[in-house]
């Protein structure tokens, strides 16, 4: 896993894989290291310090735009072994339920760029046209995550724009906020909607300049 948090390895490692985790900052491959399941180095994506051919899957999840993908690419096809695959996704909120575009009209009175969703998911094309993985597949999962009134208003007020605000309007607009709450919530309370964007790419070895000879004697990590 590139570039992971502590959820997502956590997550990984729960279902019995054996994760790998390779993290730019050291205080986070430490608390990574940490997780039950999983053995972290601190590395650089672009030039990741293992061995050819000893990965059946590489994930990259919410920070594949952040990444050079010229780089990238060809380093973790380098490590994957032979009909292996990369996997990289983001969670996006769908700001198309109604309450939500309401949440974000009213939040655009004092922040035009409040609740923007650029998640960087565009940068994806980088990999369903690279040469080192030819093909791929893409699918969609809905998730729904409960918010309540508090946690609402404590967003909407941890805003710059909400907290530059004088005392009267900002608590005009958290009034609102509140409202929109209460008038949204139904029987089932507040759930924000998420999409779980997921793309999976089989890896081509033939594309790469130097030849993959897959090990026969298990993982070797070079540091």
């Amino acid at each position: 896993m590139l570039c992971p948090t502590v959820a997502h390895c956590r997550a990984v490692a729960s279902h019995g894989a054996d994760v790998l985790a390779v993290h730019r900052d050291p205080d986070t491959a430490a608390k990574l290291n940490r997780i039950p399941g999983v053995m972290a180095v601190c590395g650089s994506p672009e030039s990741l310090p293992l061995n050819p051919a000893s990965f059946d899957a590489v994930l990259v999840h919410q920070s594949f735009h952040e990444l050079a993908p010229g780089l990238v690419l060809p380093e973790i096809a380098r490590v994957l072994r032979p009909d292996s695959v990369l996997g990289v996704s983001w969670l996006v909120r769908d700001d198309t339920v109604p309450w939500v575009k309401r949440l974000a009209a009213l939040l655009r009175t004092v922040d035009e760029n409040a609740m923007s969703g650029d998640y960087g998911t565009e940068s994806v094309h980088e990999l369903i046209s690279s040469k080192y993985f030819p093909e791929d597949e893409h699918t969609t999962k809905r998730l729904w995550v409960p918010v309540d009134r508090d946690s609402l208003i404590a967003m909407a007020a941890a805003r710059p724009a909400v907290r530059a605000l004088g005392s009267d309007a900002r608590s005009n607009l958290l009034t609102q906020v509140a409202a929109l709450a209460d008038d949204s919530a139904g029987t089932s309370g507040l759930r924000l909607p998420y999409q779980l964007e997921c793309w999976r790419a089989w890896v081509d070895h033939d594309e790469l300049t130097t030849p993959i000879r897959p090990h026969d004697d298990g993982l070797t990590i070079t540091l």
